[in-house]
């Protein structure tokens, strides 16, 4: 078995119980080399063993795969401009501070918007002055979550449509895949995230008080385990909020890299480097971020959840593991060792293969 090796890392990983379960697929634009299920999508109150179809929470992966993408087609069709202010196409931005930003630098993540704050806590009405008027001061790259939930007010305010029907329609049916969507899931086919949402609040009792939030204190299962998309935007935001399983990521990756979502001079603007430096960001993607393993031109994202979308166009590499590492507890730290030993892994069996 050519995968043999990580087929044995990912069966510990699961076995030793670093993480429940996982899906991991491996390919390229035109066909899959690897493609195997690991452990639990469950563990409490039951287990429910993992399925190669099993649907994942993607966290932050709906950066790239919906708000990046959404921004992009509509700069495509000239109904935005990559240095449009905010304050072009969202009117409470207007006169205030943040108005002046790009979605350049929204995309790039060098606005100075502040990473997170919990905007549920605030009305709709403190949200968006919220949004409009708070800055670190900072051009150096700060991952904004806030971000990119202004991202996806404006592919609203642009679109007319709201922002789950606008990538349903021109992202996830324009290449037919059905398992790709914004929550609430109702399907049984699902893996689990945390048993309540115990880790949220803990960090936004640090803002202010919470008693008010309705907070979740079940097993949080095909609703967004994000605390802003779920309390603040019922699971439709640009930040998080998008469920999908591996088939169908790995069907958006090569739809992707072939040019058919957006354009291949977009896909190009998209996935080289715009900030340099340490962590190199292009938009909605990080660039480089396995040198010496992989190419200086792949580019990934990964979720919070446990999540990790990569591919490398030098070598037509596309990896995707699911995992669902915050089930049933956070905990922090666990991730990164994963993901880099899938892909130092991956990418030694393929050398191999030359």
């Amino acid at each position: 078995m050519l995968f043999e090796t990580l087929h044995k890392f990912l069966t510990d990983c699961t076995t030793k119980k670093k993480i429940p379960g996982c899906v991991c697929w491996i390919g390229n634009n035109k066909k899959t080399l690897f493609f195997q299920e690991y452990g639990y999508a469950q563990i409490v109150p039951e287990k429910i063993k993992m399925n190669r179809a099993t649907i994942f929470d993607l966290a932050s992966i709906t950066k790239p795969v919906a708000t990046a993408i959404a921004i992009m087609q509509l700069i495509e069709k000239k109904k935005i401009k990559l240095n449009d202010k905010i304050k072009k196409n969202l009117s409470d931005f207007k006169n205030k501070l943040n108005g002046e930003k790009t979605i350049h630098e929204l995309l790039i993540h060098t606005s100075g918007i502040p990473a997170w704050y919990p905007t549920y806590i605030l009305s709709e009405k403190q949200r968006m002055e919220y949004f409009a008027n708070t800055n670190t001061g900072k051009s150096k790259v700060i991952y904004s979550c806030l971000g990119y939930i202004i991202l996806g007010k404006i592919v609203e305010a642009v679109s007319g449509r709201n922002f789950d029907k606008y990538c349903s329609t021109y992202i996830f049916k324009k290449i037919g895949v059905n398992n790709t969507k914004f929550g609430h899931i109702k399907t049984k086919n699902i893996a689990a995230t945390e048993f309540g949402n115990k880790h949220e609040k803990s960090m936004a009792l640090k803002y202010g008080k919470v008693s008010k939030i309705n907070w979740r204190d079940y097993v949080i299962k095909g609703e967004v385990h994000d605390g802003n998309s779920f309390y603040s935007y019922k699971g439709v935001s640009g930040n998080a909020g998008l469920f999908s399983n591996a088939g169908d990521l790995a069907k958006i990756m090569q739809y992707y890299l072939d040019g058919e979502i957006v354009r291949p001079s977009i896909l190009k603007m998209m996935i080289k480097d715009h900030t340099g430096g340490k962590e190199k960001r292009g938009l909605g993607w990080i660039i480089d971020p396995y040198p010496g393993l992989l190419s200086d031109a792949t580019f990934y994202h990964t979720g919070f959840t446990g999540t990790m979308c990569l591919a490398d166009p030098k070598s037509n590499l596309i990896i995707i593991l699911l995992t669902n590492a915050v089930h049933p507890k956070v905990r922090l730290g666990i991730m990164p060792k994963i993901r880099r030993k899938v892909v130092k892994l991956t990418s030694k069996i393929l050398k191999s293969r030359q």
